[in-house]
């Protein structure tokens, strides 16, 4: 449950970290784009502005929660908007691919290629990436019963990414990804990807009190390459639209796991109409509009029902969008060595900043559109200078680092 609270002096910072300390659950207290332990008062007062904050409890028990907001009423200290309180189990869940990155690791004395075992997968990484940053978030996807998918799933549990969701399937193979790095950090991808398990995620598999207790809901279109994965993906967001949950969409496209262009650009553009939340890059802006300009682009994407649109320029930054108004967001320098993971954490670090705001996708200003793009360019910028997706992610004091940093 994310609860909004204004928190001035020392007195009421004092009796706030009392409240919660008697919690027998964690609490993390959000100002700007810091996070720290609400139950530690030394953290609290580190904090470099202390007037407004998001209590971010992880628990939604009635009996915990109730009672906690009694006692933050006789304090004084809830911020009085009319949407103090969201009650939320995560504040995002994923349904797609996951799968292992062998990522080139340059070569040996004997001049083979090395590649490093990875987790990866769009939807996996984004999660990962909010996770990092102090959020929690669950994955919904399936694996093959093997010493990959094991790995994976030991991946999501150290990133205390909840994985009921996350299924290792006797019946087929976990999907494979063998990613070459140029010598300016960019990828050439090489799948091994028939009957690989990520494309046999059916509805059944498909835990709905998790998204309906979510809120984000994000897919990419990796997904929908296939079914019965198709099938799933598309019932899992009509799910959580019911729901009132907000849907992210990130394409990713990957034209080797398409069977043409025509049929991606078909089945790409088919989930538009669900996003509230949508990011492509500069290279998919005319499979997904048919106009090569990131602003017109934009506002294609804006007329067809989308909140707030991101388009990621690389190194540039990021150009955002809400409906009227857009604005081109700097990058951070960085000294970028593997771009496996840039546009996933991006993203990661945007929704995160988004699902602390605790507005409706189409409440949100431009202003603050933009900051939520400042900080996931650091987040990338971060991630870009080591090697893999999810092993290079930052943790919130490495990204806020960043945000102080050379643009």
């Amino acid at each position: 449950m994310l609860i909004k609270v204004k928190f001035g002096d020392a007195i009421t910072i004092k009796n706030l970290v009392n409240v919660v300390s008697k919690l027998p659950c964690a609490v993390d207290l959000q100002s700007g784009t810091f996070v720290v332990d609400a139950k530690s008062i030394l953290g609290v007062l580190s904090l470099p502005t202390r007037e407004n904050g998001v209590l971010n409890i992880h628990s939604d028990d009635p009996q915990i929660c109730d009672a906690l907001i009694q006692n933050l009423e006789a304090l004084g200290v809830l911020n009085g908007d009319e949407d103090v309180i969201q009650k939320t189990t995560f504040l995002a869940c994923a349904l797609g691919e996951m799968l292992i990155d062998f990522t080139m690791q340059g070569k040996n004395e004997q001049g083979q290629r090395l590649f490093a075992q990875n987790a990866g997968g769009a939807p996996a990484n984004v999660m990962a990436a909010m996770a990092k940053l102090g959020a929690r978030t669950a994955f919904i996807g399936k694996a093959g019963q093997d010493m990959h998918g094991k790995f994976l799933k030991e991946t999501l549990e150290k990133c205390a990414i909840d994985c009921t969701g996350f299924v290792l399937s006797e019946d087929y193979f976990t999907t494979l990804a063998f990613v070459d790095i140029k010598e300016n950090g960019e990828r050439e991808f090489s799948f091994a990807r028939n009957h690989g398990a990520d494309k046999m995620l059916e509805k059944s598999d498909v835990p709905l009190d998790i998204i309906r207790n979510s809120g984000i809901f994000h897919v990419g279109s990796v997904s929908l390459t296939d079914d019965p994965a198709r099938s799933t993906t598309l019932f899992a967001v009509q799910k959580a639209k019911e729901a009132g949950v907000v849907v992210s969409y990130d394409p990713n496209y990957r034209a080797s796991l398409w069977k043409d262009e025509k049929t991606a650009v078909k089945q790409m553009r088919s989930m538009i109409k669900y996003a509230d939340l949508m990011k492509i890059s500069e290279e998919e802006t005319t499979l997904l509009t048919g106009e090569e300009d990131c602003v017109a682009a934009a506002n294609i994407l804006l007329a067809q029902g989308v909140n707030i649109v991101v388009v990621t320029l690389a190194e540039k930054g990021a150009y955002v969008a809400v409906p009227g108004e857009g604005r081109f967001v700097k990058g951070f320098k960085s000294a970028a060595v593997d771009a496996t993971g840039a546009g996933d954490s991006f993203w990661g670090g945007f929704l995160y900043q988004f699902s602390r705001c605790s507005k409706e996708p189409g409440s949100v200003s431009i202003d603050e559109a933009a900051d939520f793009a400042a900080f996931g360019n650091a987040v990338a910028s971060v991630c870009v200078e080591q090697y893999g997706a999810i092993p290079a992610m930052p943790d919130m004091a490495m990204a806020a680092e960043k945000m102080e940093g050379k643009r």
